[in-house]
């Protein structure tokens, strides 16, 4: 992998995801389309682009498109609200097409994460990848997470639960069912479909310090309170978390 074209992006220096997509993306057994929700400054879908050069690769984002994103025959860019479902629909009937890997990289908001992950895992084809990336936002201890209140199942839990279920070659029962469904994010429904749809997860949490801070950019850190010398933490409980899920 050429991380010369990640130098810009969080996936390197902060969460340090290099070495899990390494290991994930190369189990693909094909990768002919990818879409990523969220582009940035356009570091990933350019690494994308780099990683799988004949696929076509899809990018979703509120913003319109800025100079600075990568541009290539295969290369697509997309309009979307992830907080509405009908731009989220309209962007995979617009697309048309079976996915490979689906990255979610957007607004990191608990009720966007469940948006995306509810409409694109309709759209993956069997044996594909759905990364969800910054899913301690949806961390109980996370400041977005605590903006919609407390205690309720968002991403986090329900991906956990469904890892447990599966590693332990359980199924999701009528009482499992009933507690993750109250107070959720999600619907008992949606629940059985997701939990249908998925074959594996892997929740990878970030166990070293970053390479440099994310605010300053500085690698001067204060190794006593775990915290960069501009004051912002960098080895929180509620910090990259991503989960990888295999599709059936």
């Amino acid at each position: 992998m050429n991380e010369n074209l990640l130098k810009g992006s969080d996936k390197q220096f902060w969460h340090r995801y290099i070495p899990l997509y390494e290991e994930e993306l190369g189990k693909l057994v094909r990768c002919n389309n990818v879409l990523e929700f969220g582009v940035f400054k356009g570091e990933s879908i350019r690494w994308l682009n780099n990683k799988f050069p004949h696929a076509e690769i899809f990018a979703a984002d509120i913003l319109p498109i800025q100079p600075e994103w990568p541009v290539a025959s295969n290369i697509k860019y997309y309009y979307v609200d992830q907080g509405s479902l009908e731009t989220i629909e309209t962007l995979f009937n617009t697309i048309d097409k079976e996915l490979d890997l689906v990255i979610e990289d957007g607004s990191h908001l608990p009720d966007h994460q469940r948006n995306c992950l509810m409409e694109s895992v309709k759209h993956i084809t069997s044996g594909g990848v759905y990364i969800l990336e910054d899913l301690h936002t949806s961390h109980p201890e996370h400041q977005f997470y605590k903006k919609n209140g407390s205690n309720y199942i968002g991403s986090f839990h329900l991906l956990l639960c469904f890892e447990h279920l599966i590693s332990t070659g359980k199924n999701l029962d009528s009482s499992t069912l009933k507690d993750i469904s109250k107070k959720s994010l999600f619907t008992a429904n949606e629940i059985e479909y997701l939990f249908r749809k998925i074959s594996n997860i892997k929740i990878y949490k970030r166990a070293t310090l970053p390479h440099r801070c994310y605010r300053c950019g500085s690698t001067d850190f204060n190794y006593h309170e775990i915290k960069c010398k501009c004051g912002i933490g960098i080895y929180s409980p509620s910090d990259s978390i991503t989960a990888v899920i295999t599709i059936r």
